[in-house]
């Protein structure tokens, strides 16, 4: 791969351009950690506003019609729909694994074969979430397994 770096003070904000042959899952992978740089989500907890970085997000989740989404140690409740996010993250590492959740890919730790055709994921916190077997393929196919 090669990297080339045109540096000049008259652009006014970094461009990032990718000249390739075939989208690979390589130019994949590049294009879902530049997506999510510098992109924050507001999430409230205890009555506070906060703006994560989504690479620190490790999953979304919908319950009762509200949507949280999961960091390290923290939940917070996010005002946006789990299908917009879905299509907000289309080009990220994020991809959903149920009716219910999305799971961040890089804080995918491990997936372990359930019943019912069902994979059971570890997160790199020790969290484990249920991939449906409606997206196994899906999942499978974006981690190349």
């Amino acid at each position: 791969m090669k990297i080339t770096i045109d540096k000049n003070e008259a652009y006014r904000e970094p461009e990032v351009l990718i000249k390739c042959a075939e989208l690979n899952s390589e130019i994949q992978e590049i294009i879902s950690c530049v997506s999510v740089i510098g992109k924050n989500l507001a999430g409230e907890t205890d009555g506070e506003t906060f703006f994560i970085p989504l690479g620190e997000i490790y999953y979304f989740e919908s319950v009762d019609g509200s949507v949280f989404f999961y960091t390290d140690k923290t939940v917070y409740k996010c005002q946006a729909r789990l299908y917009n996010l879905e299509e907000g993250l289309r080009d990220t590492y994020f991809v959903r694994v149920s009716k219910t959740s999305i799971v961040n890919l890089k804080k995918l730790k491990s997936i372990k074969r359930e019943k019912n055709a069902r994979l059971l994921g570890t997160l790199a916190n020790g969290e484990k979430i249920i991939i449906s077997r409606g997206y196994v393929n899906d999942i499978r196919k974006k981690l190349g397994v």
